[in-house]
């Protein structure tokens, strides 16, 4: 046999294996119910897993504890909140403290010696000194089980993400409830084909969101239901760091309350994404294109208004100096919301790092959203406002922050108003 022949039946061999494992994943993703979100968020949320996953992992000394097979990373915190607003209402708003806790870990377990499994997880509870009705636990974003696998030039990741939400005024189209609880999970598998100059990939992602206070007026008018989303995208490197190409997505929304305005919906996008660094301090991400959503209405093959319209992100982070660095994000998106239908949003993010003196820095943010309820009660809202923060390190494990933050909400609607104003007192240990 030629050594072409034996490369060409090497590699089918190595494809064959892909997608007997991608198959199977699937499979499991079916039979386990789980929210969904665009492709385009998918696929963005999968590329910062990976990245903190590699940045835990090229840390010196970031996991500090052996346990057998599997290193360990342990910390925990404590934070003291006052929120003059707890229930975001416009009359009569409610004071109130919130007392914290909250444990952190990372676990790192290399099967061989390029593949392992990851855990990330936080884990937390927020009790509330007078309006004992708003005590939850949350889950932080980011946490998830997950398993890197390589295969010749593919790379496979079998994920399971989590959350519970926290804090209600993080969701703009929320007004009025002070309880908005929800449990989201993502299972899914992300596959990676490194052809040198070519990169493709393909996910899919089966998620459940599940609202935690029931679907009442006062938890917001929540839903639960479950998503399947379908991406894939290819991109060309021009130049080492510099990649352009185009990315396609599809996602199947179902509601499973029997309150929601529309029982199942399609949205699907078509576009292009732009990665590169400008320069050595500056870096630069867009994604723009065109998307459709496609709701159906009880008793109807398809809704009697469908949405169409461009979408566009836009991401730059730059270290301007050794003092100071910053994010800047922005661009129009098209997302489901709580009590099913949709959302046209136009957002502006801006965070700022400022390194003052030795062990203390400043942290200081900005961000806007508007949006518009295109199919439930045709809401449009406004919700903007700054924040500051001090961080200190106090020793080698030990670290403090103190934080205000402000959100002024208004919107076309009565009793939608709201001002919140949310002072933070936190401490945080790395064993």
């Amino acid at each position: 046999m030629s050594s072409a022949m034996r490369h060409a039946l090497c590699a089918k061999r190595q494809g064959y294996a892909v997608w007997a494992a991608t198959l199977l994943f699937l499979v499991l993703g079916i039979l386990t119910p789980a929210r969904g979100q665009e492709s385009v968020q998918m696929s963005i949320a999968s590329a910062q897993a990976a990245e903190a996953r590699h940045r835990a992992a090229t840390t010196v000394g970031y996991y500090n504890l052996k346990l057998g097979p599997t290193a360990w990373n342990f910390g925990m915190g404590l934070g003291v909140d006052y929120n003059s607003n707890v229930n975001n209402t416009e009359s009569n708003p409610e004071a109130d403290f919130i007392i914290r806790p909250q444990i952190n870990t990372r676990m790192l377990w290399p099967v061989s010696e390029l593949n392992s499994i990851n855990l990330a997880l936080g884990l937390g509870y927020s009790a509330y000194v007078k309006t004992s009705e708003n005590d939850r636990a949350f889950i932080t974003p980011g946490s998830e089980l997950s398993f890197d696998l390589y295969v010749g030039d593919f790379w496979i990741n079998l994920h399971d993400r989590f959350s519970i939400s926290e804090n209600t005024y993080q969701n703009p189209s929320v007004a009025g409830s002070g309880n908005y609880s929800q449990f989201q999970n993502a299972l899914g598998v992300a596959t990676t084909c490194d052809l040198n100059k070519a990169i493709v990939q393909a996910g899919y992602d089966h998620l459940n969101y599940d609202s935690l206070n029931g679907n009442n007026q006062n938890s917001g008018g929540q839903q639960s239901g479950y998503s399947e989303v379908l991406s894939t995208s290819a991109g060309y490197k021009l130049k080492p760091g510099m990649l352009l190409g185009v990315e396609l997505g599809d996602s199947l929304i179902n509601y499973t309350t029997t309150t929601a305005s529309y029982p199942s919906a399609n949205q699907w996008n078509l576009g292009g994404f732009y990665d590169t660094p400008v320069s050595e301090y500056i870096h630069f991400t867009i994604h723009a294109g065109y998307t459709m959503y496609t709701p159906q209405s009880s008793g109807a093959t398809t809704g009697s208004t469908n949405f169409g319209g461009m979408y566009a992100e836009l991401d730059i982070t730059h270290r301007l100096n050794q003092y100071m660095s910053y994010s800047l994000s922005g661009g129009r998106t098209l997302t489901t919301t709580l009590g099913s239908g949709a959302i046209e949003q136009y957002f502006v993010r801006w965070g700022a790092n400022w390194q003052i003196v030795r062990k203390v820095s400043l942290g200081t943010t900005f961000s806007y959203a508007n949006g518009t309820d295109l199919y439930v009660g045709g809401e449009t809202y406004d919700q903007y406002g700054p924040g500051i923060s001090l961080n200190r390190t106090i020793t080698q494990k030990l670290s403090s922050s103190l934080g205000y933050q402000v959100y002024w909400r208004t919107s076309n609607q009565a009793n939608r108003n709201y001002t919140v104003n949310v002072v933070s007192l936190n401490l945080n240990y790395t064993f």
